[in-house]
Parts: structure tokens; C-alpha cells; sequence
């Protein structure tokens, strides 16, 4: 019992020992990327370090560099062993380390819907191996490069940023995801409720009408499953009413446009029916007298 006892002690201090060399090893990755990218500012790249990952309290990105070339988002992997791509998969000590390129592709799918809609584009996704001199390779969405070769890489994207925009956005990204909350992952149309609102404009969100207590829709259901209790008149006496008051009410809506009418239709009458009417009249012909005999 003791000895079974003092083997699971042992088990989990070679666990905690283990995760301790692991963040240890992940924290000087992150450190020696940081390195890296900090030889960058002089080609009007900016870093941000150790931020939020939109949609994911319990989650980070390592870091995000922004720039000419584009919004970076950069996962940093301190592995050891044999890191190598082959047949289009990056594998480790013979490993498929697939589940890491697609990670940092849904790290920067996250990014991407925080900033404005004219740069998601311009958002792109890059594992970076710390202790590996890989040459940069695209599996998937992910570039992979060594970290030997990541500032040539960033500086070889192709111009997609302006000076004032890189500096736009990368003001917004520090604020964004280095509060003390993880943002959420926006849709398009939160994106364009934003954009309007820092623009300036007002954006009102349309209130659903309340319903009245008591009356869930449940509730209305059952009750239509139910008896029916005949409150009003039968259907064939409603039909019937409407059967009377449908002519009368035309009546009364022709009665009342031909009074209307009839000032705008005299003159008319006058001239159109007035001349038919006095040709339809038998002239008079005088009566001739008779002429006396002499």
C-alpha cells in the first residue's frame, strides 16, 4: 500500500517536472522569437508579444508582427529532435505535426475577424521553429520557417500595409488583445457595427418586441390542442355578413366618388353630350296657313 502510494508521488512529481521543462523551453522560444523579431522595427515592423487569442479566455498567441508585409501571426514551437517536412506534412521525431500548422491557421482566422474588413487579407498565419533551420514552406494555410530565417521572410512579403495603416493597426491590436479580457471572434456583421461606431456613427440595435408573461409558446400550443369554446357567431352567419356588406360597401364607395366627380364632370357633359342631345331634337317645322281663294 505504501510502496503503490509512494510510486504515484513519484509519478506525478515526474509530470510536474515535465511541464515545468516544457513551459521553461516554450517561454525561451518565445523570447528568442521576440529576439528576432525585434531587428525588424528598422523596416517599420511592429511586435506585439504574449496577446489574447480572440474567442479563447484560456488561450494566447505567442506573438503578431505588423508591417509592410502584412499582419503576421506567429507561433513559436521550441521543439527538440528531428523537426522536418516531409511529403508535405511537419513532422517531429517522425510525428505528424499537423494539428500545429492548423492551430496557428485558427489562431489567425481570429485575428483576421478583429481588423477592419479591407485587411483580413493581409492577416497570414507562420509556425516558426526556434531550434530548426527550415527554409520558409507553405503546408496548408501555415508557412513554416526556421527562426534563423524568420525577419528575411517578413521582409520579403510583398507590400501590403501602408506606413499610417501599420501603425493604425497595430495601435488597435495592442489595445484589442492586450486588455485583461480575451476578445470575442466578431462576424461581419459585428466587423460593420464596429467600423461605424469608431467612425463615429450611432448604431442602435433593434428591440425585440416583449412578450407577455405568462403566454410562453408552449403554452399557446396546448391550448390549440384543446377544445374550442365558441365565443362569437357561427362561421356561416359571419360569411353571410360579409356577403351583405360587401355590395353595399361598393355602392356606397361608387355613390360617393360620382359626387365627387360630378363638379370636374359637368363641363365636360356640356360639351361632349350637349351637342349629341340637340341633334337628337326634330326641328319644328312651321305649319303652313292656308291661302284664301280671291
Amino acid at each position: 500500500m505504501g510502496h503503490g502510494a509512494d510510486a504515484a508521488v513519484d509519478e506525478q512529481l515526474r509530470q510536474a517536472e515535465r511541464r515545468l521543462r516544457t513551459y521553461s523551453q516554450g517561454a525561451e522560444g518565445e523570447r528568442l522569437v521576440a529576439q528576432a523579431l525585434g531587428f525588424l522595427e528598422r523596416y517599420g515592423w511592429v511586435a506585439l508579444h504574449d496577446v489574447h487569442w480572440p474567442g479563447r479566455p484560456k488561450a494566447n498567441i505567442d506573438h503578431i508582427a505588423v508591417g509592410p508585409g502584412g499582419i503576421v501571426v506567429i507561433d513559436a514551437k521550441n521543439w527538440t529532435g528531428d523537426v522536418v517536412v516531409r511529403d508535405g506534412v511537419l513532422r517531429q521525431n517522425g510525428y505528424s505535426r499537423e494539428r500545429e500548422t492548423t492551430s496557428a491557421a485558427t489562431a489567425t482566422s481570429a485575428v483576421a475577424s478583429r481588423v477592419a474588413a479591407m485587411h483580413r487579407s493581409a492577416v497570414v498565419p507562420v509556425l516558426c521553429l526556434v531550434a530548426q533551420d527550415v527554409e520558409p514552406v507553405v503546408l496548408g494555410q501555415t508557412t513554416v520557417v526556421g527562426r534563423s530565417g524568420l525577419a528575411a521572410h517578413l521582409v520579403s512579403l510583398p507590400v501590403r500595409l501602408t506606413a499610417y495603416e501599420v501603425a493604425d493597426v497595430a495601435r488597435f491590436l495592442a489595445s484589442d488583445l492586450g486588455g485583461p479580457r480575451s476578445p470575442e471572434v466578431l462576424t461581419s456583421a459585428d466587423l460593420a457595427t464596429q467600423t461605424l461606431a469608431r467612425a463615429g456613427f450611432t448604431v442602435t440595435t433593434p428591440v425585440a418586441p416583449r412578450r407577455v408573461p405568462g403566454r410562453s409558446r408552449a403554452t399557446s400550443t396546448v391550448r390549440q390542442q384543446g377544445p374550442r369554446t365558441r365565443t362569437s357567431a357561427p362561421t356561416s352567419t359571419r360569411r353571410g355578413k360579409r356577403q351583405r356588406v360587401g355590395p353595399l360597401l361598393l355602392r356606397l364607395t361608387l355613390g360617393i366618388a360620382l359626387v365627387l366627380s360630378l363638379p370636374y364632370s359637368l363641363p365636360w357633359l356640356a360639351e361632349t353630350v350637349g351637342p349629341v342631345l340637340g341633334s337628337l331634337v326634330v326641328p319644328e317645322v312651321p305649319t303652313q296657313q292656308p291661302t284664301e281663294q280671291p
